[in-house]
């Protein structure tokens, strides 16, 4: 706040994810990719992660969604498989091009999430390091990894490839 961050409203956020089905245990690498449902308040969305081979960088695409129930059951169908939820409080905020969150995950704990959107990963990653400084949060502190990783690696499910 002292920087000049803008809070938003507290929200609880359930994340539902979904795997192909010969891909549940599979060592997290470049390339595979996660569906999943996200709902918030009225907000219901739709999203596809697929793993990059820059840690902590995946590429997105989001769409919302009417009903989650059916969304569900057509993943299904297709033979997706539900592979965990993720509980979470979340505070959203935004310092200049920073988006943030304060989260406390069930699962996990609690977190700060910073992102930046742009088309090099690399260079947006040193840009929220030099955030994280002026936070005074030392590097060895940083998990870059997200919720979902952070997850399957307690599944034992581990990562390969990834920079």
């Amino acid at each position: 706040l002292k920087l000049g961050a803008k809070l938003g409203k507290t929200k609880k956020k359930i994340d539902i994810f979904y795997k192909p089905k010969n891909e549940v245990r599979a060592t997290l690498r470049p390339g595979l990719y996660i569906l999943r449902i996200r709902e918030s308040g009225s907000d219901k969305l739709l999203t596809f992660k697929a793993l990059t081979n820059i840690k902590g960088v995946w590429e997105e695409y989001e769409t919302r969604i009417d009903k989650v129930k059916e969304m569900q059951k057509i993943l299904e169908k297709v033979g997706l498989i539900k592979v965990f939820t993720i509980n979470k409080i979340r505070i959203p905020g935004k310092l200049g091009a920073f988006e943030f969150n304060l989260d406390k995950v069930k699962e996990l704990g609690n977190y700060i999430e910073i992102g930046l959107i742009a088309k090099d990963g690399i260079k947006a990653q040193n840009k929220i390091k030099e955030l994280y400084s002026k936070l005074s949060i030392s590097e060895d502190k940083l998990e870059r990894r997200g919720y979902g990783e952070l997850i399957a690696a307690k599944m034992g499910i581990g990562s390969d490839g990834i920079k």
